[in-house]
């Protein structure tokens, strides 16, 4: 096995569970490592610190797997998915779609799993999780029987391991689209398109704090709505919908799922640009009850964060225009740069421009099924404060 010798103190970080190790924290290399190999780590004393997937090229070359030294055979990657499924055991209701691995925080860095039904879509992004994709692939299938195995491996994270993107099954019979169900609200989901693995598990637990709100009668808009999952819960509850995104085939989606749920005469489409739509309606004088900014990431390294800023204050006021007194703006970031703090000053940036007074009724985080780990910032991206204006 390559052994990796740290510089002195880069160790003390992996003693309290952070997995990366950077560039300039790597003393020396002893050995030829293949991208994606397992290494010894060492301090520069030359203790055993852990194992890890290295791979040179890469701006995180060291990732962590192991605290202890350890035979990474299937054996292995079978116990890591029990102890995932295990983690989450009783914590989801009510949906038979949840992510079952989220990387560094299932112990299993770059590799994220979703389930979707009886079929099981598998997103790689190192070269560690690469070169075992096989044993991994065996241990998902054995420990949770699924019908299929769908791979979705077409992200931006793999150019810098080196890796082309790449998607298509796995193992088992995978269907084009498998349905999905939340509460009393069901999706078709295609698993070879659409965005992150095909649908936004991680908004579920806001989406049900939104519904709670709904009242028969109330009119909610839902920004970036993609396919609609927040719409399709409000209109469920009664509300008169109208979902906004930029993606025509996503909108036809949520026409199609509308239909599907029963509540076709209560959801309606505009496709655009969020702020130009949002300007439109209020020229037309359109006022709502709930309003959901549930944009994509806008910041995904840390120069991008005063931009998107920027962003999230323009999308906020506009938003303001448009809600009635008395009515509730959900505003999410699921970019990890953008702190709780930044969302909040936003909003007030936002509440300021437009002379509203604005009341924080909550402020939530990703669910259960995605695990933030306390030692590790970066496991922590999904963040979301619910507003009442006056």
């Amino acid at each position: 096995m390559p052994v990796v010798t740290l510089k002195p103190g880069a160790d003390a970080p992996l003693r309290r569970f952070y997995p990366w190790v950077r560039r300039d924290d790597v003393q020396s290399v002893a050995g030829d490592a293949a991208p994606g190999e397992v290494v010894r780590v060492q301090d520069v004393r030359g203790f055993f610190v852990a194992q890890g997937f290295y791979n040179a090229q890469s701006h995180i070359p060291l990732r962590i797997i192991s605290l202890e030294q350890a035979a990474v055979d299937a054996a292995f990657f079978r116990a890591r998915i029990r102890d995932a499924v295990a983690r989450r055991a009783g914590r989801i209701a009510n949906t038979n779609a949840w992510r079952v691995v989220y990387g560094e925080s299932d112990n299993l860095p770059g590799l994220v799993v979703d389930r979707f039904g009886d079929v099981l879509v598998m997103q790689v992004r190192n070269a560690g999780i690469e070169r075992y994709k096989p044993l991994i692939v065996a241990a998902l299938a054995a420990e949770l029987a699924p019908r299929g195995i769908y791979e979705r491996s077409d992200v931006e994270a793999r150019e810098d391991e080196g890796l082309p993107e790449t998607t298509g099954t796995l193992w088992g019979d995978v269907p084009a689209a498998v349905e999905i169900t939340e509460d009393d609200v069901r999706w078709t989901v295609g698993l070879a398109a659409g965005q992150k693995t095909g649908f936004y598990l991680d908004q579920r637990d806001n989406r049900r704090l939104l519904r709670g709100m709904v009242r028969p009668g109330d009119r909610v808009l839902d920004v970036y709505s993609y396919v609609g999952s927040f719409g399709l819960h409000a209109a469920r509850a009664g509300a008169q919908v109208l979902c906004v995104d930029k993606d025509a085939t996503a909108l036809g989606l949520a026409e199609q799922a509308a239909r599907r749920n029963d509540v076709g005469d209560r959801v309606g489409v505009r496709w655009g640009d969020a702020l130009e739509v949002m300007q439109s309606l209020d020229a037309e004088k359109r006022r709502f009850t709930h309003i959901v900014l549930d944009p994509p990431t806008l910041v995904k390294r840390r120069e991008d964060l005063p931009r998107a800023k920027r962003l999230f204050v323009n999308m906020t006021a506009n938003a303001l225009r448009l809600l009635e007194p008395g009515g509730t703006l959900l505003l999410s970031s699921c970019a990890f740069y953008v702190s709780l703090n930044d969302l909040l000053d936003a909003a007030r940036q936002a509440a300021n421009e437009t002379h509203r007074r604005v009341e924080v009724t909550g402020a939530t985080f990703q669910p259960a099924d995605h695990l933030w780990i306390l030692q590790v910032a970066e496991t922590l991206y999904l963040k979301s404060i619910f507003l009442r204006a006056e």
